[in-house]
C-alpha cells in the first residue's frame, strides 16, 4: 500500500477547504487537498458573500478576482402578501473597506482552485477519507484512491468535508441539533420582471393568523437577470421533490442538497405566479435542486491534531449568506495559526484558540439563524436575509 507524508492534509474542496490549503500554501505549509468527488459540482448553492470574506480573500492575493467575477448586493426588496415591506439597503461605513457580493459558489471553487494551483498544489479528486488514526506526532489516514487504497501521515487534518463529514466521525464529535421539516426549492435561473436590479427579492405569504405560509427568496448573480431562486416545495404527494426521506432515518444528518428530480421551470413558474409581486417570467434553468435544512454544530472544533471547519463544525438556515463566509473565516483563523505551530514558534496554546475563537461564532450564527427560520428574530435582527 502506498504510503506518503504531508505537513497538513485537507479534507474536502469546497470554498472553505480550498481557503484553508491556499492560505496553508501561501505561507509555505506543505499541503495535500482531496475530495471524494472527481469533478466539481456546477452549483450555485452558497452565493452571498459578505464583506469580511472579501478581507481575507484581500490578504490571500484573491479579492481582486472574485470581484471582477462578482456582482454587488445593493439591498433587499420585500413584500408581504403582494404589497411592498421594509426595503433593506446594505449600506456600510466608509471606512469598511468592502461591499456585499453575489457570486455562484462553483465560480468561487474555480476562482480559488486556480489560486491553489499557483502555489504548485493541486485538488486529489477521486480521493475518498475512510479512517483516521493519531498518536503525539502524526495522523494516519487512511484513503480509497483513483489508484487505490492510499496512507497519508500527516502532522496534522483540516476536516472540510461538510455536513456530513467523514473527519467529524472518525474522531467522534458530537454534533447536536435538530431538522426542520421543511423542504425547499432552489434554482438557477433567469427571470424576467421589472425590479430593479442587484437587490435580493423576498416574497412572503401569510395565512389569516399572521403566520407565514409560503415564501420565495431571489439572489441576483452575475448575468442577465439572473437569479438563485429558493422557495418552499409544494405539500402533497406529487410535488418536485424526490419523494424520499431526508436520512435521518439511517443516521445522517439531514441537511443539503437531496437526490432525485430537482424542480423544473413550470415548478418555479406556479411559485412566481403565485408570490411575485409582478408579473414574472422563469428561464434559462441552470440547475435545480431540493434541499433540507438542519442546525446542529460541533462540540468541540478541535481533538488532537484534528480540527473541523464550516460545515463539518456548523449548519443551520442559510438566512443572510452565512454558512460558507463563517467557514472561510474558519479556515483562514486556523491555517495562520497551524502555520506557526509547525514552524516551531507558536505560543503554547495557540491552537487550542481556534475553538476558543471560532466554536462561539459558529454557537452565535446558529442561533441567530434558527431565530430568523422560525420567525422569532426582532426587527432590529433582521438585518441580512439573503
Amino acid at each position: 500500500m502506498d504510503e506518503a507524508e504531508t505537513e497538513v492534509l485537507v479534507v474536502g474542496a469546497g470554498p472553505v477547504g480550498l481557503t484553508a490549503a491556499a492560505e496553508l500554501r501561501r505561507r509555505g505549509v506543505g499541503c495535500r487537498i482531496v475530495d471524494r468527488l472527481d469533478r466539481p459540482q456546477p452549483y450555485a448553492k452558497a452565493v452571498g458573500i459578505q464583506p469580511r470574506t472579501l478581507e481575507v480573500w484581500e490578504a490571500m492575493g484573491l479579492v481582486g478576482r472574485v470581484l471582477d467575477e462578482a456582482v454587488p448586493l445593493l439591498g433587499q426588496l420585500a413584500f408581504v402578501d403582494g404589497e411592498p415591506g421594509p426595503r433593506l439597503e446594505l449600506e456600510l461605513p466608509a471606512e469598511v473597506p468592502y461591499r456585499f457580493a453575489a457570486l455562484p459558489q462553483d465560480t468561487t471553487e474555480r476562482l480559488l482552485t486556480e489560486h491553489l494551483a499557483g502555489f504548485g498544489t493541486w485538488v486529489e479528486r477521486g480521493t475518498e477519507l475512510l479512517g483516521l488514526e493519531q498518536d503525539d506526532d502524526r495522523v494516519r489516514a487512511e484513503l480509497a484512491t483513483p489508484d487505490g487504497p492510499a496512507v497519508l501521515r500527516a502532522r496534522y487534518v483540516v476536516g472540510c468535508d461538510g455536513a456530513h463529514s467523514r473527519v467529524r466521525r472518525a474522531i467522534g464529535v458530537d454534533f447536536a441539533g435538530d431538522a426542520f421539516p421543511e423542504r425547499y426549492m432552489l434554482g438557477d435561473v433567469e427571470v424576467d420582471w421589472d425590479l430593479p436590479g442587484g437587490y435580493g427579492v423576498r416574497c412572503l405569504r401569510r395565512t389569516g393568523d399572521g403566520a407565514p405560509d409560503d415564501v420565495l427568496v431571489c439572489i441576483p448573480l452575475p448575468g442577465r437577470r439572473r437569479y438563485r431562486v429558493s422557495m418552499l416545495v409544494p405539500s402533497g404527494p406529487e410535488d418536485a421533490a424526490d419523494g424520499t426521506a431526508d436520512g435521518a432515518a439511517a443516521g445522517e444528518v439531514a441537511h443539503g442538497l437531496a437526490g432525485g428530480r430537482g424542480p423544473d421551470l413550470a415548478d418555479i413558474q406556479a411559485v412566481l405566479d403565485r408570490l411575485s409581486p409582478r408579473p414574472a417570467t422563469a428561464g434559462a434553468l441552470r440547475w435545480s435542486s431540493v434541499f433540507r435544512i438542519s442546525h446542529r454544530l460541533a462540540d468541540r472544533y478541535r481533538v488532537g491534531r484534528v480540527f473541523l471547519a464550516g460545515d463539518a463544525a456548523h449548519i443551520h438556515p442559510p438566512t443572510g449568506a452565512q454558512g460558507m463566509n463563517t467557514g472561510v473565516q474558519d479556515a483562514h483563523n486556523l491555517a495562520w495559526k497551524l502555520a506557526l505551530a509547525l514552524r516551531g514558534v507558536a505560543a503554547e496554546g495557540l491552537l487550542d484558540s481556534y475553538h476558543a475563537e471560532r466554536h462561539p461564532v459558529g454557537a452565535e450564527v446558529v442561533g441567530r439563524t434558527v431565530r430568523h427560520a422560525r420567525g422569532e428574530a426582532d426587527a432590529d435582527d433582521l438585518t441580512t436575509v439573503l
